[in-house]
């Protein structure tokens, strides 16, 4: 049979508002908004000129139809193929699609929705999930269908809450006869972004000035109008990363002659400083170190500075895995643990300041990374997390949360001795060499893995 588009044909599949045709919506979710700057729903931060939903970076879409040589495969007992066949064009938006059939009775809502006059009563109603990774691909899951869900030309169901990676081009076969093809669109019409450009809301402070970078997560490196710039001897530099760290405010020069000296602070201290600040005056855009009453501020957007972009990064992230969006929150946690180029802040190591900054540095870039292992783990991708989380737990044995995260990627992945030897080592560890037990809640993890509870399996999340 020839197979149309057809626009009154019956297959109704419910999509999520697409920005193009409505406004007061998120571009990362399609939920409604209101005057606030970030997104109720999955926390997309509407003000930030790097928030840019995954489907702009890369857009996928879906294709449904009825279709003939499937139904010949299947040859279902009963059905007839529809006399009509249509394919419908769906773009793949947010972190999650459902497929499926509408349920009133059951309260069941799949975004897209396999019923109505063409109803294909062989798909189930929660039938299958597709999960957007990381990179902005896409993953299918079966959510345990009656029927089951195949790609390609595999003659085997897919395994029930397994993650399988799709590719351009792909086919779903589900039901008695429908088939969805999943497509790369090219996207057109869209400018390349710098990925560290500055937020709207800050890029009027450095109107007028050549653009600044300075990096502190890593050896300083400072660019300006693009080009790479010597911070000059470590002094120097240590003048400069502290102005970073506080841009915007005035540092007064006692507080700088302190960060640079400690309690060895020489009698030409004052003297020196001054040298100093003549010298970066020179390296950085005019007018971007002010002189204030008693000290001096570095002017210019946040957004300049590797350590404000890690912070609202690592928040953004943990707010998007909150909301349920572990596709979206490992992409931008994985992009605010690329800035990590080395052990931060190295000209402030010997003072009291660097004392203090180092390990608050050190600390967030930890909780980053068990963030980012979370979403790992709510996506499937339970195998592939165990080595870097075996690594994890080498690097800092004493945080417990890493440890936990690992039990649980092992007994996903089959190794339930593995998982409770783990547990045996951590509290070896806690025990021996500190004297405590670990916490009541890997107890009682390592409780559920030796009685092989149900509810630790995974499973896309609803």
């Amino acid at each position: 049979m020839t197979e149309h588009v057809d626009a009154e044909a019956s297959i109704t599949l419910d999509l999520p508002p697409d920005r193009t045709e409505s406004t007061g919506t998120c571009p990362n979710c399609g939920a409604p908004v209101g005057s606030s700057s970030a997104c109720a729903d999955c926390g997309f931060q509407l003000s930030a000129a790097d928030s840019v939903p995954l489907w702009e970076q890369e857009r996928w879409i879906l294709w449904a139809r009825a279709d003939r040589s499937w139904f010949d495969s299947v040859e279902p007992e009963g059905l007839s193929f529809p006399e009509r066949s249509q394919s419908r064009r769906i773009p793949l938006l947010g972190d999650q699609v459902r497929i499926g059939r509408r349920s009133t009775k059951k309260g069941i809502e799949p975004d897209i929705d396999l019923s109505g006059a063409l109803e294909d009563i062989g798909v189930s109603h929660q039938h299958a999930v597709l999960m957007r990774q990381p990179a902005g691909d896409w993953a299918l899951v079966d959510e345990d269908s009656t029927n089951g869900t195949f790609v390609n030309d595999g003659t085997d169901p897919l395994p029930a809450q397994v993650r399988i990676p799709l590719h351009d081009g792909d086919e779903i076969h589900v039901g008695a006869w429908t088939t969805l093809t999943v497509e790369r669109e090219e996207v057109l019409d869209r400018a390349d972004r710098d990925d560290e450009a500055p937020s709207r809301d800050t890029r009027a402070l450095a109107r007028g000035r050549t653009s600044f970078s300075i990096d502190l997560l890593g050896p300083l490196e400072v660019t300006v109008a693009g080009n790479r710039a010597s911070a000059g001897a470590p002094q120097q530099r240590a003048v400069l990363a502290l102005l970073a760290l506080r841009i915007g405010a005035s540092v007064s020069a006692t507080e700088l002659e302190w960060a640079i000296w400690g309690d060895e602070e020489p009698t030409t201290a004052g003297k020196a400083l001054q040298g100093y600040i003549m010298a970066l005056r020179r390296l950085v855009p005019a007018g971007s170190i002010e002189t204030t009453t008693g000290g001096y501020r570095l002017v210019g957007p946040r957004e300049a500075i590797d350590v404000f972009r890690f912070e609202r990064r690592c928040a953004r992230g943990r707010e998007l895995l909150k909301s349920g969006h572990p596709g979206a929150a490992v992409a931008e946690l994985g992009r605010a643990l690329d800035l990590w180029r080395g052990d931060p802040l190295p000209d402030l190591a010997g003072g009291p300041l660097g004392a203090i900054e180092t390990p608050r540095l050190f600390e967030m870039r930890s909780n980053a990374q068990e963030d980012l292992f979370e979403g790992r783990l709510q996506l499937g991708d339970h195998q592939d997390v165990v080595a870097d989380l075996t690594l994890a737990v080498e690097n800092e044995p004493l945080r417990e949360r890493r440890w936990g995260q690992l039990m649980l990627a092992l007994h996903r992945s089959g190794r339930q001795v593995e998982s409770l030897r783990r547990f045996q080592q951590l509290s070896e560890i806690f025990g021996d060499e500190y004297g405590i037990e670990p916490s009541a809640e890997l107890v009682a993890l390592d409780r559920s893995i030796a009685l092989g509870d149900p509810e630790l399996r995974w499973a896309p999340q609803p």
